[in-house]
Parts: C-alpha cells; sequence; structure tokens
C-alpha cells in the first residue's frame, strides 16, 4: 500500500471514531482517520451511565485496548486523562412549573450502584476526546485533521475520497463517524425525509462558570426526601415540554475545572425558535421560571452558544456494500437519560468484530454487516419511545414520577447483567463469558434479554402514549403504571417503586446490596439466570 491507501478509513476524530480507529490499528489493519476539523473542541456527550462505561470495559477487555478502560470510570478519567471530569453519583430531576417556586415533594433521584460498578463521570469532551485520537495514533492509525471531503465514490473494489484540496485516498472499507452532516448519507441519499421518530427537541447550550450548586440555592431543601446531594450527580430541571441539564465538572475536590455544562432541550412544538439569539432566549426562560434562576445569579457562559433546528434525524439504513454509518452519522434523539454514548459503545462493540472479520476474508458486502443496521436502528427507535414518553409525562409531575422508574428499574437489570457477564471473564479469562453482549434478545431494549421486563416497557409506553393521544387523564396513567411494579418475584420490593411517595430508587451501600443479592435469589428463574 501507499501513502494514500487503507484497509480503513474513518471519517471523524471523535469518541467513537477514535475508538474504533485504535481497535482496527491495534489488531494490524492500515487506518486513516479524517477530520474536517481538529482537536481540542466543543462536544456535548457529557454524562454517562453504568450500560456506557460497563460496555467501554467490555471492549477494553475484547480487543485488548487497556486505554478505553482508563476512561470508563471517574478514578480512572482523573489518573489517566484529565483532571477537568466531574464526577456522577446520581441522576436528579427536580420537577418546575413556570411562574411557581419549586415544590420539594416534587423531585425524583436515581442512585448509581458505585460500590458494584465505581462511579460515572462527568466527561470533559474536549480532553476526552483528544486523549482517545492519540491512543489511536499510539496503535499505528494516521490521522488527517482540517481535511473536507467533498466525493465519496464506492464500487466493487475499493471506496474512493476527495478532499476538497484535491487529495485523493482509497480504502477496502468506509465508516462514517462524522454525524448529522454525514457525507455518506448524503451522497448515498441515506437520510429519512422527514424523519421517523416521534421526539421534537431543539437544544441551545454552553459552558458556565459560576453556576451555583442547587443544594445552595433551594428554599425547602430540608424537605427533600432524597439522599444525595444534587451538585453530586447530573441535574435534570423538568417542565412541560422540555428540560434543562446541569452536568457540573468542579463538583470534586480534585477539580482544576470551573466549568458547569448546561442546555436546555425544549419541544419545537410549543417552543419553536425564533429570531432571538441564544443568551436572550435563555435569560427569558429564567425569569419564567423562579426554581431555577437562583442558580444562574452570578453564572456567565464561556463558549460561543450554540442553537439547533430540531435535533432528530434518521436514516433509511446503516450499512452497504463497503461502508458503514456509525454513532451520530446513522441519527440522534435528545441527550435525556444520557444514552447517546451508550448506544455508541453498545455499536462499536459489535461492529469492530464485523470489520475485523470482513477485513480478514476481504469480503464487505452489506449483508455481513446487517446486524449493525438492526441493532443501530432499533437502539434509535427504542430510545425515541422512552424519550417520547418522557416529554408527554413532563406535563405532570405524577405521570413523571411513575414513567421514570421504567427506565430507572431497566438500567438496574442491564447493570446486573453486564456485571455477572464481567464478573464471570475476570474470573476465567475466558471472552466466551462476554458472548451474551453480543445479538440479545430484544435489541435496544434497555434490559435486552428479559421478557418480563420488555412487557413492563410496552405496557407502560403504551399508558404514557395514550396520555399523549388525550385518551387517558395523566393521573389514571400514574396510577396503571405504579401498578406494574407490583410483582415482588421480579422487582425488589425494597425499591418500593409501586409506591408514588417513594423518591429515589435505592441507596445502594453495603447492606442494600446485600439484601438485593438476597432477594435475588429467590428472584424469577430468568432474573437469577441473568442477574445474579
Amino acid at each position: 500500500m501507499n501513502n494514500s491507501q487503507f484497509d480503513v478509513v474513518i471519517l471523524g476524530t471523535g469518541f467513537s471514531g477514535s475508538i474504533l480507529g485504535a481497535i482496527l490499528a491495534k489488531h494490524g489493519y492500515k487506518v486513516l482517520l479524517i477530520d474536517e476539523k481538529e482537536h481540542p473542541r466543543f462536544a456535548i456527550g457529557e454524562a454517562t451511565i453504568p450500560q456506557t462505561t460497563m460496555m467501554m470495559r467490555a471492549i477494553a477487555d475484547r480487543y485488548g485496548i487497556p486505554e478505553i478502560r482508563d476512561c470508563s470510570t471517574f478514578e480512572g478519567m482523573h489518573k489517566h486523562v484529565t483532571s477537568h471530569c466531574g464526577i456522577k453519583s446520581n441522576f436528579g430531576f427536580v420537577y418546575q412549573q413556570e411562574g411557581k417556586p419549586q415544590n420539594p415533594q416534587e423531585v425524583s433521584q436515581n442512585i448509581i450502584p458505585h460500590l458494584l460498578v465505581g462511579y460515572d463521570a462527568h466527561w470533559f469532551r474536549q480532553d476526552l476526546d483528544a486523549y482517545l485520537l492519540t491512543v489511536a495514533v499510539k496503535y499505528g492509525a494516521s490521522v488527517q485533521q482540517n481535511t473536507r471531503i467533498e466525493d465519496v465514490e464506492i464500487n466493487e473494489s475499493k471506496v474512493f475520497l476527495k478532499s476538497d484540496s484535491g487529495e485523493e485516498f482509497f480504502a477496502r472499507y468506509l465508516v462514517d463517524s462524522s454525524g448529522f452532516k454525514s457525507i455518506v448519507a448524503k451522497r448515498f441519499d441515506l437520510r429519512e425525509s422527514p424523519c421517523r421518530f416521534k421526539t421534537h427537541s431543539r437544544s441551545l447550550f454552553n459552558h458556565f462558570i459560576g453556576v451555583k450548586p442547587y443544594d445552595e440555592c433551594a428554599e425547602s431543601k430540608a424537605a427533600w426526601d432524597v439522599p444525595q446531594s444534587w451538585h453530586d450527580g447530573t441535574m435534570h430541571h423538568l417542565f412541560p415540554c422540555g428540560w434543562m441539564w446541569v452536568i457540573p465538572f468542579n463538583n470534586h475536590p480534585d477539580s482544576n475545572s470551573n466549568l458547569c455544562s448546561v442546555g436546555l432541550s425544549l419541544d419545537t412544538r410549543k417552543f419553536p425558535k425564533t429570531d432571538l439569539n441564544p443568551q436572550e432566549e435563555f435569560e427569558i426562560f429564567l425569569v419564567k421560571f423562579p426554581g431555577i434562576a437562583p442558580q444562574f445569579e452570578n453564572a456567565r457562559p464561556v463558549r460561543e452558544w450554540v442553537s439547533t433546528d430540531r435535533l432528530q434525524y434518521s436514516s433509511k439504513r446503516c450499512v452497504g456494500d463497503r461502508f458503514c454509518l456509525t454513532a451520530q452519522a446513522a441519527g440522534t434523539i435528545d441527550a435525556l437519560f444520557s444514552r447517546g454514548m451508550a448506544n455508541t459503545v453498545d455499536g462499536i462493540y459489535s461492529l469492530a468484530d464485523l470489520i475485523l472479520k470482513a477485513l480478514k476474508d476481504d469480503d464487505f458486502s452489506a449483508e455481513r454487516f446487517e446486524y449493525i443496521d438492526q441493532l443501530q436502528q432499533r437502539l434509535l427507535d427504542y430510545n425515541d419511545r422512552l424519550v417520547h414518553c418522557s416529554y408527554i409525562s413532563f406535563s405532570d409531575f405524577a405521570l413523571w414520577n411513575a414513567w421514570y422508574r421504567v427506565w430507572s428499574f431497566g438500567g438496574f437489570l442491564n447493570v446486573f447483567r453486564i456485571k455477572k457477564m464481567q464478573d464471570k471473564y475476570a474470573e476465567t479469562g475466558d471472552l466466551a463469558c462476554l458472548s451474551g453482549l453480543n445479538n440479545p434478545r430484544y435489541l435496544g431494549s434497555l434490559c435486552p434479554d428479559l421478557q418480563q421486563y420488555e412487557e413492563l416497557f410496552e405496557a407502560a409506553a403504551s399508558t404514557v402514549e395514550a396520555v399523549g393521544e388525550g385518551k387517558l387523564a395523566a393521573s389514571t396513567a400514574a396510577e396503571k403504571i405504579l401498578s406494574l411494579f407490583e410483582q415482588p418475584d421480579f422487582i425488589p420490593p425494597q425499591f418500593e417503586y409501586d409506591s408514588a411517595e417513594r423518591h429515589f430508587n435505592c441507596k445502594f451501600d453495603v447492606d442494600d446490596i446485600a439484601t438485593l443479592f438476597d432477594w435475588g435469589k429467590s428472584a424469577l428463574n430468568e432474573v437469577q439466570e441473568l442477574c445474579f
């Protein structure tokens, strides 16, 4: 091969492109990563969830890239990557109403079981992404930044790319991880019009300094029935037809950051985009919500605002002969629940193996990658339904208070599901122990191997959708969803998910974890086999 010929070209040097490039280069293939911009740079996708970090560990183990494992916990990030990341021990949800002070009874908190899986993190993405790119280079990948590809041609024997400056590149396979502006999606007319997703949201976001921890500015904090500080986790202010994220990078003593990521996600049908600039729109929003405004009394943004049109876009397909769209090149939903990065690593875990096998066999037909299309499309569709139902539930706290438990419980089950496989791998060193991460029973699901959970999700989502269609009162729907959790052989009674008065899932201290494992011995056989 000469300097313009590669086994694989990857468009995009962000999180997904760099991880995939490192894997393929580590296995001896000639890889080129191309990006029209350069590092360091601003990116969102800043809050991890256990599924994200645990799947990163699975990627590190399966493909032999220990540096990816270093990025999979708060402790590893702080030691090996950057001191500008925050710590995350919970998801905090605080319900707000326009023109009213916050009601301290209208809150919920989802605790992360850090004793089992380690602390999650608030990623300062410009440091993380730059680090991962250096990892790809370490393992032999070539990088070309500030290069815009303007033409793509694919035939039976090769991929041809041409930059706007006239440079030409050839490859056996092409991965597009570039995002919404994917040239591959444009070249092969892959975008769906109209977008098929039910979620309709737009965002405006920035990094701030001077954001006050919510624990210090709420009037009735003594009445909160939650176990942890809001500042210790990812904060969500919820209100009808929208939500705000507050992601601090400065919430632990060893942080060298003063920054906090802040963004608004708004239903475009209730909050259409106007001619206001983002700063003006943000200030007007704060005036309307006195329960949020105190956090920002002394805060100011430090970057140029990003203000989007509708976020959602979808693709007819994600794979073709000699190419694949991955991560946000395939589609996107909304930042709620931080599932975008989780879906990204799920895709990388399987895609890397398929590419390695295709390179070995010199067969890059679309059929070989059909599973990736199914996986990514189902992940997007499932996340769309999860988020769409959440926006409906924002209309009424009682409905939200019931609906969020469906998400919380699915995530809890999946943590135990993945951990059981990883513990067996750690004990035996046999990668076959991780085989359950491939081709699960219910692609895209929050807990993709458990029929009982899928039935619960379907029943709850259909109930919320009935509210959105005007067929059911929110209060009735909330009661109906809570009743779904009255299954002590399937749902740990200590979570009290069937009680509207319980505002958090579980403290996950030593005693709680011991009780959970004891319960697991008497749970449904399928739950025992999968999670305990």
